[in-house]
């Protein structure tokens, strides 16, 4: 009969356990403002990012590390081949990098999958899960949008000020 209590002490104390180690990670986690109605997201992330493109992934592969809050996290690269560009350089592929770790709002590029692209970056393209990227399959908002061709004016108005109210996780 006494094993019974030191079996529920055993558990108490794994559980516990069990939680200090998770949240660390939990309290980490990615966290990104969402504004206003999907066209207005569209139109600010059209604006705010320094490309706009539509692209298969052909590779992923490691990257080159990322300054992020005063540290360098490593990083995942993606190589699209490009269908449509809507802002940015347009060439055949683009290389886009992003942060290994989800907690860091690292996004899961899959070789294969064809996504919209909302990328910044004076330094190389970077794209994290708080931009407006996602799979082109449910990108119809943002191409209805899109194809109404209304680009920003040069220079958009993506003052660094700006942006950073835009986007709570930034690199």
């Amino acid at each position: 009969m006494s094993s019974r209590p030191l079996a529920a002490l055993a558990s108490v104390v794994l559980t516990g356990l069990g939680l200090l180690v998770l949240l660390p990670d939990c309290a980490s986690a990615c966290s990104c403002a969402s504004l206003g109605s999907q066209q207005v997201q569209t139109k600010q992330a059209l604006s705010y990012s320094a490309a706009v493109f539509s692209g298969e992934v052909v590779d992923v592969g490691e990257g080159p590390p990322i300054r992020m809050m005063g540290s360098r996290l490593p990083s995942s690269r993606a190589t699209l081949q490009i269908s449509e560009v809507w802002k940015g350089p347009e060439q055949g592929t683009l290389e886009v990098s992003t942060p290994v770790s989800g907690s860091a709002c690292g996004y899961p590029f899959k070789e294969g999958q064809e996504y919209l692209v909302y990328a910044d970056g004076r330094k190389g393209l970077k794209v994290d899960l708080c931009s407006e990227t996602k799979l082109l399959s449910k990108a119809g908002a943002d191409l209805t949008v899109l194809a109404k061709g209304e680009k920003p004016k040069e220079g958009g108005d993506a003052s660094p000020t700006h942006r950073a109210a835009f986007r709570s996780a930034r690199w």
